[in-house]
């Protein structure tokens, strides 16, 4: 079934990437919002919650004028990943808790939310190196910073290349973010590499 989804994925990456250059007759941004709704459906449980957040602001960027809301939620996305590398359990009960973060956040003008979000964001790479997250989370990580670097220079300068780039950038980093698992250090109490004991066995051959 997860092919599936992510065959339709690829599906809806293809077209709106035509339409963003005039290829196809079609508006891109339904194919953008459809394609963050499959990842959604193919999201493991603990990561819904986190899921749930980006494609409502996906929803608010794509069709609505509300982009401070959009940011300010974003930027709890950010804060729930950074809880998800740090605690295995306990993202939905955070992403409720985090609501009234993002309505206070939502008050504040877009560049006063935008920095908020940058904040969170660096807080974000830099937990993920912290806790040695698994090189798919990096690289997803990676992808979501050049995404975010193309919207600001496009918001900024209206560059058109820029504004391409976004969701080429976008969605193959929530693809990797959803399905990548990162590194549950201190809920599991698990290093990166287990050290390994010879068994008793073996040490009474050795003597």
């Amino acid at each position: 079934m997860k092919q599936f989804f992510f065959f339709l994925i690829s599906v809806c990456f293809l077209i709106f990437c035509l339409a963003d250059v005039t290829l196809l007759p079609v508006e891109g941004s339904y194919f953008k919002f459809l394609s963050m709704l499959l990842i959604l459906l193919t999201a493991p449980s603990q990561k819904r919650p986190v899921l749930c957040y980006t494609v409502f602001c996906d929803f608010l960027l794509l069709f609505t004028p509300f982009y401070t809301i959009g940011v300010a939620f974003f930027t709890i996305v950010h804060l729930l990943y950074v809880y998800g590398l740090i605690y295995e359990k306990g993202q939905q009960k955070m992403a409720f808790l985090l609501l009234p973060l993002a309505m206070v956040l939502s008050l504040l003008d877009l560049y006063s939310a935008a920095l908020c979000y940058i904040v969170v964001f660096l807080a974000h790479i830099g937990t993920a190196w912290a806790k040695k997250a698994n090189k798919a989370y990096k690289i997803g990580l990676l992808l979501f910073a050049l995404c975010d670097c193309c919207t600001a220079l496009s918001f900024l300068t209206a560059n058109t290349a820029a504004s391409r780039l976004i969701w080429i950038l976008y969605v193959p980093s929530q693809i990797l973010l959803t399905t990548a698992k990162p590194t549950f250090a201190i809920s599991t109490g698990l290093l990166p590499r287990q050290t390994k004991y010879l068994h008793p066995y073996r040490l009474q051959k050795r003597k």
